[in-house]
């Protein structure tokens, strides 16, 4: 192998009769290069939006969340909570009530989710606390309420105003059955960089979210954050069988299962739309061999009556093709990372925070994508070597130096 290698590179460092084979083999690492080092970025982009996502969705929602079987309500829910905290790999857990609601306004109606919440848990469970632009959780009274900073701006009430909460349970009076509705003061906005969030959903204490929708004392849920979020769906596993019959739970990757969806498949997509540059380099690589096969008929004749076999003669021009391709990635590799990490340090490229919620673009190389790009290109260049090889290694000494 090392006499076919030296071999080799002596034919890719040699001055050419056709100076058009030393361009295309330039152009056939550069081509690889390109190819490797736009595919490193772009996996970089992808990786780093789904990072900022799972970052803002952990910040809004539980890692599990557990939930009385057949959605009833959960009764004796603080005991139940200091239970769930017994169970391994649970950090905390906080009782919380949801329901969609109306908010009403001089000016406007819109549909809500209401969370009622116990402040001082969920200060601990979610993010809430750092994601407020106005006021703060500690400011929660009874009558309080915490909305999303665009619904803020849709209904146009902010920090101070009244509004009034409509439920769709009812009460009865002289006059029949009629909705049950609270006032709310806002005390506090918050942006969660969530768009859905922020757009619809509102806190208020468990207690008023008690009294608004007739329930009485109960949670219909209690949230749950785990040491670590990939093992949530056992740790829920975990806590259900401790808790007995009655209940059930779901985790974050369910809740979230069709958007990663959608950035895997991008993330394919992206795979192989980007991947046809290398094929297009690849292609440059066979052009360079069958060209340097041509230029170098009578070489190989010598080293065949010298007593090379056809496979040292195979060999030689495989490895001309796998050393264009490591070099094309050794440097693709090297550009894309520089490129993505300088992107991501000094945030080259800015998005408007209000339409993409991030104010730039987030850039996570990450080592195993770079390793899985480099090994396909290679192979990709191995492969483009099959043919050209093969053509050399079938050439016969005594009729390729009868034409020289």
């Amino acid at each position: 192998m090392q006499f076919e290698l030296v071999v080799a590179v002596r034919y890719l460092k040699a001055k050419r009769k056709q100076a058009v084979i030393s361009l295309i083999t330039l152009i056939s690492v550069v081509g690889v290069a390109a190819g490797v080092a736009a595919l490193i970025i772009a996996l970089a982009i992808n990786a780093g939006f789904s990072e900022d996502l799972r970052k803002k969705l952990l910040g809004a929602q539980a890692h599990v969340s557990i939930l009385a079987r057949g959605h009833e309500g959960i009764a004796d829910y603080l005991r139940i909570t200091k239970e769930i905290e017994q169970t391994p790999g649970v950090v905390l857990a906080a009782p919380g009530i949801f329901q969609k609601v109306l908010i009403s306004t001089d000016s406007q109606n819109e549909g809500v989710v209401l969370k009622g919440i116990i402040p001082e848990m969920e200060h601990r469970l979610s993010a809430l606390s750092d994601n407020m632009v106005q006021g703060s959780v500690e400011d929660f009274k009874d009558n309080s309420m915490i909305i999303g900073q665009e619904l803020a701006k849709t209904i146009g009430s902010f920090k101070g105003d009244r509004v009034r909460v409509v439920s769709d349970a009812t009460r009865l009076t002289p006059l029949g059955a009629v909705p049950r509705f609270r006032p709310f003061e806002v005390t506090g906005i918050f942006s969660s960089g969530l768009y859905d969030y922020d757009s619809s959903w509102v806190y208020v204490p468990i207690n008023a979210a008690q009294r608004l929708l007739g329930v009485g004392d109960v949670a219909n849920t209690i949230e749950v954050k785990v040491d670590d979020i990939y093992q949530a769906r056992a740790i829920g596993r975990r806590i259900v069988e401790r808790l007995g019959g009655g209940f059930e739970f779901t985790d974050w990757i369910e809740m979230n299962q069709s958007i990663f969806q959608a950035l895997r498949l991008e993330r394919l997509v992206m795979f192989i739309t980007i991947g046809l540059i290398v094929l297009v380099a690849a292609l440059n690589i066979v052009a360079t061999l069958i060209m340097m096969v041509l230029e170098k008929t009578r070489d190989i004749a010598i080293l065949m009556s010298m007593g090379a076999t056809n496979q040292n003669i195979r060999r030689i021009f495989i490895l001309q093709g796998v050393v264009i391709g490591v070099v094309g990635t050794a440097f693709g590799v090297v550009i894309g990372q520089v490129i993505s990490r300088l992107a991501d340090k000094f945030h080259l490229i800015s998005l408007a925070p209000d339409i993409y919620t991030i104010a730039y673009v987030p850039f996570r190389a990450q080592p195993l994508d770079s390793a899985i790009v480099a090994a396909a290109a290679i192979l990709i260049s191995f492969l483009a070597t099959l043919y050209p090889s093969a053509a050399a290694s079938q050439l016969h000494p005594v009729e390729a130096l009868r034409y020289e």
